[in-house]
């Protein structure tokens, strides 16, 4: 149990329709308010994940006066039913966030696009790295184990069975869209809480050049070049390449990164639709831990402030990541198309970090245990779906086969007794290291682990007058074995455990229904029950332990919402409340006088998510407001367990959930002014109090963070975009706290007023 809060402390850590329209504007821009009399675009094609391969509309520059005419709702999502539909027929509660909204609000590092969207969290260590994120209140176990993330529709999870957001190839993503609520009958294990599929920027036949170039607080630059293509007849490729480095705001965090996007699509008419694309990224990201609290969960004064440092030397990760996509899209007979996915990555990582001790002050010195881990991560995604369009009636089915080969080795160093473990103490007077003769290095783990998931999922809509109901589910078989070589402990004198093998598998079925009231042609209602499932299966290190019988990690949603247009498409928006109940968690607990894991702990979230869009026009020209708010109720409904090294109970039944703050929302002013090419953006991103920990000892924390950001196309061309943001512009001082199940342990302080200044160039 010890190790699993030291690691769970070193993984912890746009408005969402555009006012714009025109800048969410893809491949689907053709789709009129003609379609609206029907939920279905009458388009079977879909990607399970993206939208069709065929060239798309040229993208929008990113100065665009406002279109008064198509809604926000009018946009197209696919993640949420496999299908694209628009978004105010989609029965579940859906964002979507385009490359122009992120771009527009000067987003550096994946997950900071997401942050002003209702229901969803998410945490940050240092510059982009070990982002977080939980979706309705869902805590997750260990690290981003209870949603499933996608690119382009494929599942990235690692050998562990969680997400790291930072594998993802964000400089390649041209939107994406967010589904809260159990996803599992569509996406498998790990949907508990929703789903986020990072779709990869669309390709066109139009030429185009275009050099980004940025510069930033604390030595950021970001150099970015982007080629569009047409290739062969009926054939179009996009190739963008992007270096960036900083020297970050605290001590010894500085980044650099280079990446190459690869995709080349290509319409072979009656012969179907190919899309190929390829991506590499090389990441070196320096890390700083958290800093020293006292037990009220405030920074305790040390030298350096929050800018400082006392993780060990050369804290860091270094990843490199390649993966390589193949759909093939073709019409079998009128209303019949088969999509053929194929998917390979590797990534190859290494981290050095340390995770913080409880700071004694009379030791006259900060602790961190030195802890290293490297993977070389193997996976190969294969996926065939059949959709059928007939009338009122449509159907999807498909299967999946994944396979996810990894093999991790941890080094721990430091010392090892009664009082630390794997320690490393730091003197706050002079930041020299104070115990090294005391150090020992260990080899925790030697493990090599495969996965292996099938899949077959259907789903079937039938539409009778205004109301469409639908139905589905998807039948998982999951297994992992794991190989585990010998491991150390106490250095080179110390004990030897030799190696062996676990293993373990097992199935669930994942119902899903809703059904779907087209209220009037701009408004729709909709209930929806849902179902999410985990494996359990937890990371290499932990399935040493497992125990063979027990049931996968339930999640059951119920949820009801309404979306549409008002007063002419003056407002648009929707409205969500819904209600997620989980069972059968795992737990340790003492049975007659031995530990065993149990299906034992429960877990409630319920609440409401709403976001909408004003055009306020007839106030001020051009001028519109785009607004989100959550509200999360999320509490243990049973949550007792036994530490499995120190052997102390604890029972938090009742208590809220870490980190969870029930109000959470953003405000957003859009302002253009058309006669001189600005645009400018003034919003405020809101986070109430939140529970330190588990315990509940404080509730505090909550904050705002107001934004800013103009941009300039020269009147009469749309060849150069300059633009400015600034974050965090009142320079408010953020903390996010860490704990362990006795209390506030250390805080990650968040950056200070950043600047941001961006030139693009069209040719």
């Amino acid at each position: 149990m010890r190790r699993l809060l030291l690691l769970s402390t070193i993984l912890a850590g746009s408005p969402v329709v555009p006012a714009s329209a025109a800048l969410a504007a893809d491949v689907f821009a053709s789709y009129t308010a003609d379609h609206t009399d029907d939920r279905h675009t009458d388009d079977p094609h879909t990607t399970g994940g993206q939208t069709s391969a065929a060239p798309a509309a040229p993208q929008a520059p990113s100065v665009t006066a406002a279109d008064d005419t198509q809604s926000p709702l009018d946009q197209i999502v696919v993640t949420a039913t496999r299908r694209a539909e628009a978004l105010r027929d989609v029965p579940a509660s859906v964002s979507t966030v385009s490359r122009a909204d992120f771009e527009q609000k000067g987003v550096l590092f994946i997950g900071d696009e997401l942050t002003d969207l209702p229901g969803v969290l998410v945490s940050k260590n240092d510059m982009g790295t070990y982002t977080s994120i939980s979706l309705r209140g869902v805590p997750n176990k260990i690290h981003n184990d209870t949603l499933v993330v996608l690119m382009d529709g494929v599942p990235f999870v690692t050998g562990d069975g969680e997400v790291d957001l930072e594998q993802l190839p964000f400089g390649a993503v041209g939107k994406v869209d967010v589904v809260r609520g159990p996803m599992s009958a569509l996406y498998g294990r790990g949907a508990i809480s929703g789903t986020i599929n990072y779709q990869t920027r669309d390709v066109t036949d139009q030429p185009l050049r275009e050099v980004t170039l940025q510069a930033g607080s604390d030595g950021w630059l970001h150099a970015d070049a982007l080629l569009q293509t047409p290739t062969v007849q009926g054939g179009a490729l996009l190739v963008d390449v992007g270096s960036e480095r900083g020297d970050g705001w605290r001590d010894r965090t500085s980044r650099r990164e280079r990446n190459l996007f690869l995709k080349h699509v290509l319409d072979m008419g009656t012969a179907g639709r190919l899309t190929v694309t390829a991506t590499w990224v090389d990441t070196r990201q320096g890390l700083a831990g958290e800093l020293p609290v006292d037990s009220r969960g405030e920074l305790i004064d040390l030298p350096g402030g929050r800018k400082a440092n006392w993780n060990e030397d050369n804290a860091g990760f270094n990843k490199r990541m390649a993966t390589a996509t193949a759909t093939y899209e073709v019409d079998l007979d009128e209303g019949l198309v088969a999509t053929t996915k194929l998917h390979i990555r590797q990534a190859l990582t290494s981290a050095l970090q340390g995770a913080a001790n409880e700071y004694d002050p009379t030791a006259g010195s900060v602790t961190f245990t030195g802890f290293r881990v490297d993977g070389n991560t193997v996976t190969g995604y294969g996926e065939q779906q059949l959709a059928w369009t007939r009338g009122p009636w449509q159907v999807l089915g498909g299967v999946s086969f994944e396979q996810v080969r990894a093999h991790h080795t941890e080094h721990w160093t430091g010392q090892l007794d009664d009082t630390y473990f794997y320690g490393q103490q730091r003197s706050i007077q002079t930041g020299a290291d104070l115990n090294t003769s005391d150090w020992v290095s260990d080899v925790l783990l030697n493990a090599y682990g495969r996965d292996r998931a099938y899949a077959g999922y259907v789903q079937v809509d039938r539409t009778i007058g205004p109301v469409t109901l639908d139905v589905g589910g998807r039948y998982d078989h999951f297994q992992r074995h794991v190989d585990f070589g010998p491991t150390t402990s106490g250095g080179a004198d110390g004990t030897i455990t030799p190696g062996g093998t676990a293993d373990d598998s097992n199935s669930h079925f994942s119902p899903k229904a809703s059904a779907t009231w087209k209220v009037t042609p701009q408004v729709s209602a909709y209930v929806a029950y849902g179902q999410g499932f985990s494996s359990g299966f937890g990371p290499l290190w932990s399935f040493r332990s497992r125990e063979k019988g027990l049931n996968p990690e339930l999640a059951d949603n119920v949820e009801a919402g309404v979306k549409g247009d008002a007063f002419g498409g003056l407002l648009s928006g929707g409205v969500t409340v819904y209600r997620l109940q989980r069972n059968d968690l795992l737990q340790v607990l003492e049975v007659n006088g031995v530990q065993r894991t149990i299906n034992t702990g429960k877990q409630l979230s319920q609440g409401v998510e709403l976001q909408g869009t004003a055009r306020l026009d007839s106030v001020v020209p051009h001028l519109s407001a785009d607004v989100t708010y959550g509200y999360t109720e999320a509490y243990w409904l049973r949550d007792k367990f036994v530490e499995a090294d120190t052997l102390v109970e604890h029972d938090f039944t009742g208590k809220r959930i870490q980190g969870v703050p029930r109000h959470t929302g953003s405000i957003a002013l859009n302002q253009g002014l058309p006669e001189w090419g600005v645009s400018a953006k003034l919003w405020v991103e809101m986070f109430g109090d939140y529970a330190y920990d588990n315990q509940n000892s404080r509730i505090s924390g909550g904050y705002a963070l107001w934004n800013t950001t103009w941009t300039w196309t020269p009147k009469g061309q749309d060849t150069l975009d300059l633009g400015l943001t600034v974050r965090n512009l009142l320079d408010r001082k953020v903390n996010l706290i860490e704990a362990d199940d006795n209390g506030p342990l250390g805080a990650f302080p968040q950056p200070p007023r950043q600047f941001l200044a961006t030139a693009k160039v069209r040719f």
